[in-house]
């Protein structure tokens, strides 16, 4: 219990039990209550209107204009693209023969498989495999950059009318053709160089529509956030400027007062 009234300071004795001050009545439970409340929500509305804005930002991203929509959705299309089937091999082992349809999931089932890739750099030094596996490792590292390079502007999308947002919408595009690119030289180097040097043994052939699908998706991206620029479309914000303004203070509150003295 209080030592002092809140309002009128009285000293509160032992026998003074009720919620009721006995000098000035109020009560002392509750009193100031409203105050406290009004406080605690004039900050939480003031934060609220501090983050209004980056959440304008962030839904504008994504869905705020038809172009965002189209954006968001060219965004995993280079993945998709990837999942394709980017060539066929065929090799004969002393036991039989391997037909296999490599695509990004593949790869990585290979590469967290059973896979020793500790093997992969013995083999560069190799005089018959040494000049194909080399090209072999550039097409895997090209192309698992290129699928890290879609996820993560795929999630820099939803920053896109952040600072900086267009330069990385259109870096990571760019960065994704140069990738995918490589990986589809290196893949058909790879399987030129085995071919050659294993010929009976292995034989293999490229799909060039998995990597022309992926440049295709990312120039689109590209071609997209260009055409966004170009309207020099802007975020529409919520008008939230009142709650900045302490409660007392605002327009609406002044004109309910005006009203109700009136």
């Amino acid at each position: 219990m209080a030592v002092y009234c809140p309002k009128c300071n009285y000293k509160l004795r032992v026998r003074d039990w009720r919620q009721e001050c006995p000098q000035c009545g109020v009560n002392i439970l509750y009193y100031g209550i409203e105050d406290s409340l009004r406080k605690e929500a004039d900050e939480a509305e003031y934060h609220h209107a501090m983050a209004q804005p980056k959440y304008d930002r962030l839904k504008f991203s994504l869905i705020g204009h038809p172009l965002s929509i189209v954006r968001l959705a060219l965004g995993l299309l280079p993945i998709v693209a990837m999942l394709l089937p980017m060539g066929k091999v065929h090799y004969v082992l002393p036991f039989g023969e391997t037909d296999k349809t490599v695509n990004l999931v593949s790869i990585i089932t290979r590469l967290t498989g059973d896979t020793d890739i500790g093997l992969l750099p013995k083999l560069f030094s190799s005089g018959v495999i040494g000049r194909g596996m080399i090209f072999y490792a550039a097409a895997l590292a090209a192309l698992v950059l290129t699928a890290l390079i879609a996820l993560i502007g795929f999630f820099f999308l939803c920053l896109s009318c952040s600072p900086h947002g267009m330069q990385r919408n259109l870096g990571f595009p760019i960065a994704g053709i140069c990738t995918a690119t490589l990986s589809f030289v290196s893949w058909c180097l790879c399987v030129n160089a085995l071919n050659a040097a294993l010929p009976g043994v292995f034989s293999g052939s490229v799909n060039p529509l998995a990597f022309l699908g992926a440049v295709l998706c990312f120039g689109a991206m590209i071609a997209v956030n260009l055409i966004y620029k170009s309207k020099n479309i802007q975020v529409k914000y919520k008008d939230v400027s009142e709650l900045l303004l302490p409660y007392d203070e605002r327009p609406s509150t002044l004109q309910k007062k005006t009203q109700q003295g009136a």
